[in-house]
């Protein structure tokens, strides 16, 4: 990747926060925007989920994007070791151009 391009991307990284707050007056914020996950009776990693949900909704998103994506290597890893072990190989499909 060449320094240009890796600089245009950590400009443009930088300045989408302030992109994202910025002219928010006059705009009518949707009602799924403020809504809240109420707390009572919720404890362990839900509360946990539930505060950060309330709280900072940006990191929540990364928060669950971030897991998805292991859980979904994990199930690819697991399908891998399941499958070798009733004998299939899997491996990469060659391609020949």
């Amino acid at each position: 990747m060449s320094r240009a391009f890796r600089g245009f991307i950590v400009a443009i990284l930088a300045v989408l926060p302030a992109l994202a707050q910025a002219g928010g007056e006059g705009l009518e914020v949707p009602e799924a925007v403020n809504r809240k996950v109420p707390l009572a009776g919720l404890s362990g990693v839900n509360l946990l989920l539930g505060r950060l949900y309330n709280d900072n909704l940006w990191l929540y998103a990364l928060l669950c994007t971030a897991l998805m994506a292991v859980v979904g290597t994990l199930i690819a890893f697991g399908t891998d070791l399941l499958l070798k072990a009733i004998g299939l190989e899997v491996h990469k499909i060659e391609h020949k151009e």
